[in-house]
């Protein structure tokens, strides 16, 4: 963008003229803001994360101090009981989440959250609390694929380890045989899906010699952890295994442990979000079947709360990163941010 329109966009946040759009555009909707990971950007950590959704702790408290500026923040009781009928929702109002569980959640995200008084929502996928190896198999999965060839190197591993436990006649049937070209997404989601499929040890079979890390402490949540989030952090589901769940061979019986982890943990186990954002209506009425009544999408739109909603329609979520779309050169820029989420599409 060029520099006067960079000019303009200062001016007209400055002077409130955003602010005003908003309030009167969006003052009948939720926009529920995405997380991830928050670390230290000195931190190794940091450095090897991935950085579309990662911030820093500065960043996030910078983010933060906008988000309560602009929107009247709820809990995921308050969004709860105003899909039920129970109560409205204030004008503005906003719902911070975080998915998949990871420990920087505890340990950098709640103590920015701690100094704002501000309610959140993790998406647990429930599998991370008792794995063993202190990477989480999917970060590694991440890391793997960003290299050359790796995804084909990948779909190529897990399809020989699938083929070694065929029978004669079933490994027969495999050899010359081709997949159907597909886009390098959806390649991912199914290979992901696959894996997710897997037992933790048949994972780290194939994962682990692809992939050298230094030893480290561990990434994701622990039971244990679970604790201190409470009584800030409300725990929802995301799967059990964060699998792309439209891919998933498994996803009902994904589902159903997911939702019996968040009763044996004391979460709310009638909500989560889709991991990857993937759904489709077979997803739709698995979840529902599960018993989660309130499905959360990865859909950048923002949930309008001024009439009744069909029940089983996921709410909308709006990604935030900490790049180029939300910074200038001194950091998060708030009228960056303005522009990146006051201006989403209100669903119909």
């Amino acid at each position: 963008m060029s520099v006067a329109k960079n000019v303009l966009r200062k001016i007209l946040y400055s002077v409130g003229i955003f602010g005003l759009i908003h309030r009167l555009r969006n003052r009948h909707t939720l926009t529920v803001f995405m997380f991830h990971r928050v670390l230290p950007k000195q931190s190794a950590e940091y450095q090897t994360a991935e950085k579309e959704f990662t911030f820093s702790v500065e960043g996030f408290g910078r983010c933060l101090d906008f988000i309560q500026r602009h929107y009247h923040i709820v809990s995921q009781a308050d969004v709860t009981a105003h899909l039920n009928g129970q109560q409205r929702l204030p004008q503005c109002a906003g719902l911070i989440t975080f998915d998949d569980g990871w420990r920087d959640t505890l340990t950098h995200a709640l103590p920015e959250l701690k100094k704002r008084a501000l309610p959140a929502v993790l998406f647990l996928a429930t599998e991370v609390v008792d794995l063993q190896a202190n990477d989480w198999w999917q970060d590694v999965l991440v890391e793997f694929i960003a290299q050359e060839g790796g995804l084909s190197r990948l779909e190529s591993a897990v399809e020989a380890l699938r083929a070694s436990a065929l029978d004669p006649d079933e490994k027969s049937a495999l050899v010359g045989r081709r997949q159907p070209a597909e886009d390098d997404a959806f390649r991912l989601c199914h290979v992901t899906a696959t894996l997710a499929a897997m037992d933790e040890s048949q994972r780290q079979a194939i994962l682990q010699p692809m992939v050298s890390r230094p030893p480290g402490a561990r990434q994701m949540l622990s039971r244990a952890d679970l604790d201190l989030l409470r009584p800030w952090i409300t725990i929802a589901g995301h799967g059990h295994s964060h699998a792309p769940l439209s891919h998933h061979p498994r996803a009902r019986d994904d589902l159903a442990t997911c939702r019996a982890q968040l009763q044996a943990i004391g979460g709310e186990d009638t909500v989560m979000s889709f991991p990857h954002g993937a759904y489709d209506e077979t997803t739709l009425d698995q979840a529902q079947a599960a018993g989660f009544r309130v499905c959360y999408s990865s859909d950048p739109t923002l949930v309008s709360t001024s009439s009744a909603r069909p029940t089983r329609a996921p709410l909308g979520r709006i990604h935030i990163p900490e790049n180029e779309w939300t910074c200038d050169e001194n950091g998060i820029a708030a009228e960056k941010l303005a522009t990146f989420v006051f201006f989403r599409t209100i669903e119909q």
